[in-house]
């Protein structure tokens, strides 16, 4: 019996041909800055932010499905998804 060659994925999931987002993408974007990410996004990195009125968190999502990255903000300027 033959032995099958794996290869490993290496890097982020490849952008669509016309880098365009996927439907949840494009949704998420539109969200209220309260909505909880979709399914398919996967947390890189996620940093506290010192405001001088109040602090936050900025999370980035990385899309499974489409390659696209997005922000999640919880700040008081610039609260949302981005």
């Amino acid at each position: 019996m033959a032995q099958q060659s794996f290869q490993a994925r290496l890097g982020p999931p490849p952008m669509s041909a016309d880098d365009a987002a996927c439907r949840a993408c494009s949704g998420q974007m539109r969200a209220h800055w309260q909505e909880r990410p979709h399914a398919r996004l996967m947390v890189v990195a996620s940093t506290p932010v010192v405001e001088v009125f109040g602090g936050g968190v900025e999370t980035r999502y990385l899309c499974l499905e489409c390659g696209h990255t997005l922000m999640h903000s919880t700040g008081r300027f610039g609260q949302g998804w981005h």
